[in-house]
């Protein structure tokens, strides 16, 4: 991300007192509420590999801790604001929980390939152009292991009835509002196999619509044909051995 991105990042989360406080634990239940339930919702366990790209000031992967609990693996929040990494960092050291908070351009992950079992990336991909949203999702389906979801969500574009206050509602939060189609597009030119509609929902503050949507990466020897995912045929059995009946 650039300087410029960072610093609108910044502002947009920390630049009044609210904001602060909305980056706490119990202020994520005003701007995150599906956060509560998407440790089960994702099924995470325990000694999953977790990844939160653009972790903020780490409130949601302390509650994602809170349900599952993690043990010897630790999960790793990447964050690409100095201050926000920091503040982040604080607040695992203080639970004493086995979470991990890094300074970290999204565009350039540094983890090897393959090595989460879950991706989230929530609140981010707003301040990126699309070639930098693209760079942050291909780095996304790199480091998750053949199988894996990512879960992304962020403001959507005022639609409906209600628009004309969304609108209003949006003008606070500057930067590429993106529909939920195209977000799945990006997803799907940016290395993922699939995508489908995570129907987020309810979030709060602020009252307008967020773009959800699960981006997958297919396990070993399955391949996708249009719409449908073909699991690997079954294997032949050995020369000379009859199958079974």
């Amino acid at each position: 991300m650039t300087p410029e991105q960072i610093a609108a990042r910044e502002k947009q989360l920390l630049g009044s007192w609210w904001r602060r406080r909305l980056e706490s634990v119990p202020g994520q239940m005003l701007a995150n509420m599906p956060a509560f339930n998407l440790a089960r919702e994702m099924l995470m366990q325990a000694d999953h590999r977790v990844l939160e790209i653009g972790c903020g000031s780490g409130s949601r992967l302390l509650i994602f801790d809170q349900r599952v609990k993690f043990r010897t693996v630790s999960a790793a929040g990447v964050e690409p604001s100095r201050r926000l990494a920091t503040r982040a960092g604080r607040a695992f050291r203080d639970g004493a929980r086995p979470l991990n908070a890094i300074l970290a351009d999204p565009a350039a992950l540094p983890f090897a390939s393959g090595v989460f079992d879950v991706a989230i990336c929530d609140d981010l991909l707003r301040f990126l152009d699309v070639l930098g949203a693209q760079a942050v999702l291909r780095e996304a389906a790199r480091v998750l292991r053949p199988g894996s979801l990512l879960l992304a969500w962020d403001l959507a574009p005022a639609a409906g009835k209600l628009r004309w206050w969304q609108r209003l509602w949006l003008r606070a939060y500057r930067g590429r509002i993106a529909s939920e189609k195209s977000l799945m597009a990006l997803a799907e030119r940016s290395d993922f196999a699939y995508t489908r509609e995570a129907n987020l929902r309810p979030f709060l503050w602020p009252p307008v619509p967020r773009a959800s949507f699960i981006a997958g990466t297919l396990p070993p020897g399955w391949r996708r044909e249009g719409d449908n995912l073909i699991p690997p045929d079954e294997p032949a059995p050995p020369t000379g051995v009859q199958p079974e009946p």
